[in-house]
């Protein structure tokens, strides 16, 4: 009895090896011929996951509204701002529209050489102002492609952003098309200065940015959140209420 249960025993259990080796070699062949497509397969799933997993946690806004000058703008400020700005959309039939602040820090020359020359010394630091220009280039390409996605129309750009970005021979909107003429607070004929508004002086809150910063509203494209009809007319809004705002009495 004992020799037929160990007979047994050992053909169940060579069964499972053979099983198991027949896994193995399909295992094996399989990994042999598609090794490649596992990995590039299961590379992009990974992507995938992570993007959608930090897509899924960002809050969106209903509206954008870019930054691009010699400031570098902390999360704290940049809430501040976007919380003016969002206030402005605020009507009795409507609440607020959530507005958030894009940014791009860029530096004129006279602005690099000023941050790496040391105040007291007037000792230059090339290593730290070479490696600070090429980021400075590398974040206008940024804001150049980023501004041809038509996901923003409202823009506050330092002079030296706006002369390189050539906007009113490109895609600015002229003063006068919005408000009918061209405002006391005009930079020229398709830019506001910041500072000459009573916006910028009545919110503490928008004095982080420099008062030459230029407002700026850029024309509808065909694609991006701008090729909505509404939601451009939205934009225009906040952009008549930028120029426009009167401080309470």
């Amino acid at each position: 009895m004992a020799q037929e249960y160990g007979s047994r025993h050992d053909k169940e259990t060579g069964g499972e090896i053979v099983v198991s080796n027949r896994f193995v070699k399909w295992w094996d062949n399989f990994w042999y011929h598609y090794k490649w497509t596992v990995i590039v397969i299961a590379f992009f799933l990974l992507v995938f996951i992570v993007c959608f997993a930090q897509c899924s946690q960002r809050t969106l806004s209903d509206t954008y509204v870019t930054f691009s000058g010699g400031v570098v703008l902390s999360e704290e400020e940049s809430t501040a701002i976007s919380q003016v700005f969002g206030g402005l959309t605020k009507t009795e039939e409507e609440s607020a529209q959530s507005v958030g602040l894009r940014s791009y820090a860029f530096f004129s020359e006279e602005e690099l050489r000023t941050l790496y020359t040391d105040p007291e010394t007037g000792n230059f630091d090339n290593a730290g102002y070479n490696r600070a220009k090429q980021a400075n280039v590398d974040r206008f390409s940024s804001l150049q492609d980023y501004m041809m996605t038509g996901e923003c129309s409202i823009w506050f750009l330092s002079p030296t952003v706006y002369a390189e970005l050539d906007i009113k021979n490109d895609i600015g909107v002229a003063l006068e098309t919005t408000f009918g003429n061209r405002p006391a607070s005009a930079y020229d004929d398709y830019a506001i200065r910041l500072g000459d508004t009573e916006l910028y002086r009545y919110y503490e809150a928008l004095q982080v940015l420099p008062e030459d910063t230029l407002v700026v509203l850029s024309a509808s494209f065909v694609f991006g959140a701008s090729a909505d009809e509404g939601q451009y007319a939205r934009v225009k809004e906040l952009y008549r209420a930028i120029v426009e705002f009167k401080a309470p009495n």
